[in-house]
């Protein structure tokens, strides 16, 4: 028998789940409580098939491109629980909340080496409409990167810096547009939206926060959060340069200003992924021992009927 129940019941279930599935992307329990409280309209489900948590789903509006006529979901099932009704369960409960939300589409992420997971957004009519090259940079034995910057540049943190938030704020609107997106441009919403996003949460990493400066003008920013305190993984989260300051060295300077934190704190894998369509933000990684990860998969599909 399948159920499907509130993710708040069992959260560790749900991260565990999501894990596993996901692979390269770790989820940790304290960063789903956080979805939930900060992002627009989010909801989640644990699928529990005879009694035991075997998947989880959640849908919300799409962070950043909110006005798309797509809501964006997540639907993870463990291998083992395949096939069994599970998954077209989860989809059926993510489109019956994306009509809620006045959407008539669903986006999603899968990996290209996930055979099940192509085979099912086949089966079910979602079309391909974005692929991220995924990055990781082990840290044992990482040579150490040098910060070399134009001679107006320096870079701060949100921890030393906490009045330059606003800042931050102001580059990441002028960048988030110029990100290659499904349909609609992204947006960094308002500052307190942004805010609440990015600088707050469990995964939020103030001195790993980095901003160049010039002149006390925020220039750029690249943001470090956890992707697993335990594991002593993190995350890229953003790097963007305002426009008139790019092709100066500045974000290659604060992507190595990053790999220098996470050597000096002990850490053991940087994770990050980007469009392949981001030249620039790839070029930047080239500068790096970064080796790849199996890519993802950006769908795009149809709301499933109800029954």
């Amino acid at each position: 028998m399948i159920e499907l129940v509130a993710g708040t019941v069992d959260t560790s279930a749900a991260a565990r789940i999501s894990t596993t599935v996901r692979r390269w992307i770790v989820i940790e329990p304290e960063a789903i409580e956080h979805s939930r409280a900060t992002i627009p309209m989010f909801r989640d489900w644990l699928a529990l098939l005879d009694g035991q948590p075997v998947g989880v789903g959640s849908c919300s509006l799409n962070l950043g491109m909110e006005e798309d006529t797509a809501a964006f979901a997540v639907a993870c099932v463990l291998p083992q629980a395949r096939g069994q009704g599970v998954g077209t369960a989860i989809y059926r409960q993510v489109s019956s909340h994306a009509r809620e939300l006045d959407k008539s589409e669903l986006m999603t992420w899968g990996y290209e080496d996930d055979a099940g997971g192509v085979a099912f957004a086949e089966l079910y009519g979602f079309t391909i409409v974005k692929r991220n090259r995924g990055l990781r940079l082990v840290l044992d034995g990482c040579p150490r990167p040098t910060v070399d910057l134009p001679d107006e540049i320096t870079i701060t943190t949100l921890a030393d810096s906490p009045a330059l938030a606003r800042g931050v704020w102001e580059t990441a609107s002028e960048a988030m547009p110029d990100i290659p997106y499904y349909t609609v441009p992204m947006s960094a919403g308002s500052f307190d939206e942004f805010a609440a996003r990015s600088f707050s949460g469990p995964k939020y990493i103030p001195e790993a926060t980095f901003i160049a400066v010039r002149e006390r003008e925020v220039v750029g920013y690249a943001q470090l959060v956890w992707m697993s305190r335990a594991a002593g993984i993190v995350d890229h989260a953003m790097l963007a340069v305002r426009r008139a300051w790019r092709g100066h060295g500045i974000a290659k300077a604060l992507k190595a200003r990053q790999i220098m934190w996470a050597l000096d704190n002990d850490l053991t894998e940087l994770r990050t992924a980007n469009d392949e369509r981001n030249s620039s933000a790839r070029a930047v990684n080239a500068n790096f021992a970064y080796t790849p990860l199996p890519e993802q998969i950006g769908y795009r599909g149809p709301l499933l009927a109800d029954e």
